[in-house]
């Protein structure tokens, strides 16, 4: 009646005066889950990096974008994963002005190093490395224009990244989520059998 958006209480009520069914996110990415996959897992070996030995698996993205190719996403993994434990995890959009040129910015996502530092010392943890089909140039030409302002509100694009993360960390065994990173609200994870029980600032 106010013209602000109904919450889920609010639908709940609404949906009950009414005689309509409701469904959740979390239902719908459960369903999915349960009838298809976006991802493969094409690649699971041992490497040896700066921080130790790491377990590097790729999948592929079986979704192509208009205008791209199918894409090859990462993960390297420390130690045990048991789905009772909870796990660092840190989920990474690939960037080349942060992880290459360490560049700062409201928008740019924090380097990838630190995390691997951290879950290395932990003794165990999962890096997600995501790739990204946003050229180079354009986000230059994003970083020139907000430069001073504020971050905004995630595209589109970005949110399907959480979505991605998530099957991957799904398909690696874990459950329970201590994410490294910036405090964020994450959407819909539960369709995936994950829980975020703590955030770890970096």
């Amino acid at each position: 009646e106010d013209g602000t958006m109904a919450r889920r209480p609010e639908l709940e009520r609404f949906a009950q005066t009414h005689g309509l069914k409701m469904g959740t996110i979390a239902d719908l990415i459960r369903f999915r889950l349960e009838t298809e996959k976006t991802i493969e897992r094409v690649l699971d070996t041992q490497v040896q990096t700066e921080f130790g030995a790491f377990r590097l698996l790729a999948y592929r993205d079986l979704v192509t974008l208009p205008g791209s190719t199918q894409q090859l996403h990462y993960a390297l993994v420390k130690g045990e994963i048991h789905p009772e434990s909870a796990v660092l995890v840190r989920v990474h959009v690939n960037d080349v002005l942060s992880d290459v040129l360490t560049v700062i910015a409201p928008d740019i996502t924090a380097p990838l190093r630190p995390a691997l530092e951290v879950i290395a010392a932990a003794g165990s943890g999962i890096a997600v490395v995501l790739q990204t089909s946003v050229s180079l140039q354009t986000q230059l030409l994003q970083l020139q224009s907000s430069i001073g302002q504020a971050a905004h509100e995630p595209s589109p694009n970005q949110w399907r990244t959480h979505g991605l993360g998530a099957q991957i960390l799904s398909d690696l065994g874990a459950r329970k989520l201590r994410v490294l990173g910036k405090p964020r609200k994450f959407s819909g994870l539960s369709g995936f059998g994950l829980e975020v029980v703590e955030q770890v600032p970096m």
